[in-house]
């Protein structure tokens, strides 16, 4: 095992879209655990755009943005090292917020244990993990999607987009999404079942959306939020619900908000639902149980954008803020077993 520890850093302040240079290698010595904790070596490293917030200071209790030297927060799957937790043992694998960096000591209450048998490693941080319980949670709790609804969701080919959608499928529902390139959305459609997708930048939209559904929107699940919500909103039948879940438009730049011209939901009767995906962390194992046999039988199927070693996560991270992943954005920070 190697004795440094590499960690990804701010290098400046970020201002608007992240770039790579935003961004800087920091070498420390490898933390040792004590009793009740347990050292992780990094394998995935989850990239989120929750986290552009977070370095904007949206997700502390002090609501301060990141400075200089500070390390953005992530997930990560690692390899236990050395444990003083009867959670996990030596060659376990685990679910943890670590940071972006090569190596972390948690305490052993604050990991999920992981059984690689059932499903592949990665996958606990995309249709399994997170984004999966948030699509989960929005589809089956919140929306209550019923057989012969059609549902709209945005950043369709997005982790959890592409899981809301699939899931509606599942259930009977007529999935349609909204991606950014035709491109985009001929992977919505040909890898991930979508009925039909719509691309919001073509010259046609939003024309283009109200021709797809001629008979309405049921459910809309917004992962954007601004005008891309209103746009929604236009096309939906009276009583439908909206799950909002995200604010892809605002998280580069808090001013860039569009006010949603408040008669339009409550001309059309609609229920508006807050989406936070902790209210359902007790509840993971109820969406392990759905979700997964339909991962293993390969009918749900999932997509990923990787980057590999620590120092691309600085740019794979500006590359998902604008936009231009396709998939979960993940970086491999190393093999899934040593030796």
């Amino acid at each position: 095992m190697q004795e440094i520890n590499r960690r990804v850093v701010l290098s400046r302040p970020v201002q608007g879209v992240p770039v790579a240079s935003d961004f800087e290698i920091a070498e420390t010595p490898i933390a040792k655990p004590f009793q009740g904790e347990m050292l992780l070596r990094h394998i995935y490293l989850s990239l989120d755009p929750w986290q552009r917030s977070a370095i904007a200071g949206r997700h502390s209790a002090d609501g301060a943005p990141l400075r200089s030297g500070d390390m953005p927060p992530g997930e990560v799957i690692g390899e236990v090292v050395e444990s003083h937790h009867p959670k996990a043992q030596p060659g376990d694998y685990v679910r943890f917020m670590g940071g972006w960096q090569e190596y972390s000591v948690a305490l052993g209450e604050d990991v999920i244990k992981l059984d690689p048998e059932q499903a592949p490693l990665s996958t606990y941080l995309g249709v399994l993990g997170m984004p999966g319980l948030t699509a989960w949670a929005s589809v089956t709790q919140l929306a209550k999607v019923q057989s012969g609804q059609t549902l709209l969701v945005s950043a369709a080919l997005g982790p959890v987009g592409s899981t809301v959608g699939q899931i509606a499928t599942k259930l009977g529902a007529t999935a349609i999404g909204l991606a950014g390139s035709d491109e985009k959305c001929r992977r919505v459609i040909e890898e991930t079942g979508f009925a039909a997708c719509i691309n919001y930048k073509s010259d046609d939209y939003p024309e283009s959306l109200r021709s797809a559904v001629p008979n309405g929107v049921d459910v809309y699940h917004d992962n954007v939020g601004g005008q891309m919500l209103i746009d929604a909103i236009n096309v939906m039948n009276d009583y439908g619900t909206v799950v909002l879940c995200g604010l892809i438009s605002q998280y580069n730049d808090a001013s860039a908000a569009v006010n949603l011209p408040m008669a339009l939901p409550i001309m059309k009767r609609l229920t508006m639902k807050g989406l936070v995906v902790y209210d359902y962390n007790d509840r993971q194992q109820e969406f392990f149980d759905l979700v997964a046999p339909w991962v293993q039988d390969g009918s749900v199927k999932y997509v990923e954008d990787r980057a590999t070693e620590i120092i691309s996560t600085g740019g794979h991270f500006a590359r998902l803020m604008r936009g231009e992943n396709t998939g979960k954005s993940l970086v491999v920070l190393g093999p899934e077993r040593v030796g």
